[in-house]
C-alpha cells in the first residue's frame, strides 16, 4: 500500500480555543495535500461553544482546501468517538488528535514522513522515548505509567516504550478492520496490542504529553481498566481481533503490499 493522505479525528467535548489552535497547527506544519480531512466527532454532551469553534476551524480548513466535517457519534464515550471517526475516515491513514492539545499534533510532520516510508506500518508517539516526556502530569500517574509499560513489554515480548498513548498514525484499512471492544480510554491500548498480535510493525517517535490544567477525564483509578484489554488480547485468537467477514491474513497481506 501507499500513503496518500491522513484523516484527522478530533473527538470534541468542551474544547474551544484549543480546537482552533489544533487545526491551525496541523495546517501550518503540514502540506495540505497530506491532510485528507478533519472529522470533529461530537455528541449530545459537547459544549455549545465548541460548535462555534468547530465552525471557525471549518473556515480555516476549507480556506486551505481541506474539508472539516462534524460527525455525531453513535457509540458512547471517548473510545466510541474514536471508533466512529475511524469508520468514517476516507484518507489512506488515520490519526486521532485530542483538540485539548493533550496529544498535540506537533509530531505529525515527522509521523507523516515515516508513514510515507513505511505505509503499511503504524507510527506511534512515545512519551518514554528520548526526546519525549510529560508536562503538567500527575507524578503518581507517571510512576504507574512507567511500570505499566515495562509490564506490557514482558507480557507482549516486545520493546515498545509506550503502549497507552493515543498519538499514532495508522493505515485506515487496519483501523477499520479491527473489532475493538473498548468504548472508553482503554481503547488506546487496544489500538496497540491488537496490531502487535496481528504482526503489524511499529515505528516510535518521541512525543510530549501536554496535560491541560483542568481535571483530567481519565483519573488514575481508571487506568486499572487498561489491564482488562491487555490480558484479553494477549491470549485471544487472531481471527477474533478483526470484524466478522474480515480475514486477518488477507489484511496483513494488503498492509505489506502482497498480492
Amino acid at each position: 500500500m501507499v500513503f496518500r493522505s491522513v484523516s484527522i479525528i478530533l473527538p470534541t467535548l468542551k474544547e474551544t480555543d484549543s480546537f482552533v489552535q489544533a487545526v491551525k497547527m496541523i495546517l501550518g506544519m503540514n502540506d495540505p495535500k497530506d491532510i485528507a480531512e478533519f472529522i470533529a466527532v461530537v455528541c449530545d454532551r459537547t459544549n455549545p461553544d465548541s460548535f462555534k469553534s468547530i465552525e471557525e476551524g471549518q473556515k480555516l480548513a476549507e480556506a486551505a482546501g481541506v474539508p472539516l466535517s462534524m460527525l455525531y457519534q453513535t457509540r458512547p464515550f471517548f473510545g466510541g468517538a474514536i471508533r466512529d471517526g475511524f469508520d468514517a475516515a476516507k484518507g489512506s491513514h488515520v490519526c486521532m488528535v485530542t483538540p485539548d492539545l493533550d496529544t498535540a499534533p506537533d509530531k505529525l510532520p515527522e509521523m507523516i514522513a515515516m508513514a510515507k516510508k513505511y505505509p503499511g506500518d503504524i507510527v506511534i508517539g512515545s512519551r518514554w522515548k528520548k526526546g519525549g516526556g510529560f508536562e503538567n502530569y500527575d507524578p503518581v500517574k507517571k510512576v504507574w505509567n512507567w511500570f505499566s509499560q515495562k509490564f506490557l513489554d514482558v507480557l507482549y515480548l516486545t520493546a515498545l516504550s509506550d503502549f497507552t498513548w493515543g498519538n499514532q498514525l495508522t493505515p485506515t484499512i487496519l483501523a477499520q478492520a479491527i473489532d475493538y471492544e473498548e468504548v472508553k480510554h482503554p481503547i488506546n491500548i487496544e489500538r496497540v496490542v491488537i496490531p502487535l498480535r496481528l504482526g503489524v510493525r511499529f515505528h516510535e517517535v518521541p512525543a510530549i504529553c501536554h496535560m491541560p490544567d483542568e481535571e483530567t477525564v481519565n483519573p488514575l483509578m481508571a487506568n486499572f481498566a487498561y489491564l482488562r484489554p491487555a490480558f484479553r488480547w494477549r491470549f485471544a485468537k487472531k481471527e477474533d481481533m478483526v470484524k466478522p467477514g474480515t480475514d486477518w491474513r488477507t489484511l496483513m497481506g494488503e498492509l505489506r503490499g502482497e498480492g
